[in-house]
């Protein structure tokens, strides 16, 4: 096995960095200030240098399907470089969402499709649907079957995705007890958050 290399960086190298970091630091955009329109449905980003950004909730991951009352409060983080809603546990980077990126890779394949018919055709015509699972327009699996099993979800899950319910439960009755649909126990789950137990 060949030997790891070793990098060493010197003290006048990491202030050479710091410093031209501080020097570009001036150019960085940051948020004063930021609003949620209801009326609207955009984030309104009042830039510190006064220009007004607009972004359609739509677009940004973790916003777009979140209910209208979650999405306040908004707190700025970092000097203005961040946002975070801390009732949804969603945080974004202003130079990111400045820059057109509203979320992850997938996230922006996604907003990608959406925005071109040609490749939702596509996507469709490839996607089928014998599983007896319903797709949405872009062919991504929006709900399994009622009479999936629990045990088969984590599978696809993780181990301890509705840990407290046994393995032959079917999806449609957690569904009926939770009041949840699957995207929204999938979220939760990702978010880290226990889901539900079955009823005594």
């Amino acid at each position: 096995m060949p030997e790891a290399a070793l990098v060493v960086t010197t003290d006048a190298e990491i202030d050479l960095a710091i410093k031209r970091a501080r020097e570009y630091e001036r150019y960085d955009r940051k948020v004063a200030s930021v609003t949620f329109s209801k009326s609207a449905d955009n984030l309104r980003l009042i830039l510190d240098d006064g220009v007004i950004c607009t972004i359609p909730r739509r677009l940004i991951q973790g916003l777009s399907g979140a209910q209208k009352r979650k999405l306040r409060p908004i707190q700025i983080l970092g000097g203005g470089t961040g946002l975070l809603w801390p009732l949804l546990d969603v945080a974004h980077s202003v130079p990111d969402l400045l820059g057109g990126v509203y979320g992850s890779s997938s996230w922006m394949r996604e907003l990608e499709l959406r925005s071109n018919p040609i490749r939702i055709l596509q996507r469709k015509l490839t996607s089928g649907s014998l599983d007896g699972r319903h797709r949405d327009s872009l062919g991504s699996i929006r709900e399994k079957s009622g009479n999936t099993l629990v045990g088969t979800l984590r599978k696809t899950y993780g181990e301890n995705f509705l840990s407290d319910w046994r393995s032959d439960a079917k999806l449609s009755s957690v569904r009926e007890e939770t009041d949840m649909s699957l995207n929204e126990m999938v979220r939760q789950h990702r978010l880290g958050k226990r889901l539900p137990a079955p009823a005594a």
